[in-house]
């Protein structure tokens, strides 16, 4: 796999996203990025910058140029690490368990809502 999906796939689970999440996020098809990890080609320019700006991470370090570090996990253990993830399910736990509940087709719905709000929330508290 070329040295840009690696780095990818590794930082997806530290970004607390899935494919679908980046996909949506950056407005590229799903079957997109699943076509260019699985055929282990290259992105185009353009794709690997909008992933790049979602992972908020240097295209150069996407790209192998530069060593990946993940923010905050280079102070942490694997067991801090795996510790502050179990609380925070637990903390989210009766929200998860609601969400199982419903339908998939409402709960993608809803995702896509809660990504949306907090896209936005972000974008204006940036600036």
């Amino acid at each position: 796999m070329t040295p840009f999906w690696t780095n990818v796939k590794k930082l997806l689970p530290y970004k607390n996203l899935e494919v679908k999440d980046l996909a949506f996020r950056a407005g590229i098809p799903y079957s997109t990025i699943i076509n260019g990890m699985n055929k282990n080609s290259m992105p185009h320019a353009d794709l690997a910058l909008k992933i790049s700006k979602i992972l908020d991470m240097s295209l150069e370090s996407l790209l192998g140029e530069e060593s990946v570090q993940i923010v905050g996990s280079g102070s942490q253990s694997q067991a801090d690490l795996e510790k502050q993830e179990l609380a925070l399910y637990r903390k989210n736990k009766v929200i998860i368990d609601a969400l199982e509940e419903i339908p998939v087709t409402v709960r993608d719905s809803m995702q896509d809502l809660i990504l949306k709000t907090r896209d936005s929330y972000l974008k204006e508290n940036r600036d």
